[in-house]
């Protein structure tokens, strides 16, 4: 197994094979994530647990939400890998592409601060 078959809640390093469902709805305003385990445990990941976590699982659920990113994080993205995908898809190599867009997907860096 490899390092990326596995995040952590906690104390506690989970396979992700182990992983039935991930609540991300407290993510930007606590930065933590429920992870319920297909034994029906649930466990709680916080901060950067958390955002490798959903990284890992699936990263385009951060995509949107109202992190903080650092400055032009989103460019190599969205100007290289979205191109490139769409390229590899008409090649018929649409699992790579995949791949490469979830590998490009930027890490939050925290939590956006609320302007009043």
């Amino acid at each position: 197994m490899k390092k990326r078959d596995f995040i952590k809640a906690g104390d506690t390093i989970i396979p992700i094979a182990s992983v039935a469902r991930v609540d991300i709805s407290r993510i930007e305003m606590t930065g933590q994530v429920d992870i319920t385990l297909k034994d029906g445990q649930v466990l709680t990941a916080h901060d950067f647990d958390a955002f490798e976590a959903v990284m890992l699982l699936h990263p385009a659920a951060l995509e949107g939400r109202r992190l903080r990113w650092a400055k032009n994080a989103w460019a190599f993205h969205n100007l290289v890998a979205h191109p490139l995908m769409q390229v590899m898809v008409w090649l018929g190599f649409k699992r790579a592409a995949i791949r490469l867009h979830d590998v490009t997907v930027p890490k939050p860096v925290g939590l956006r601060v609320a302007k009043f």
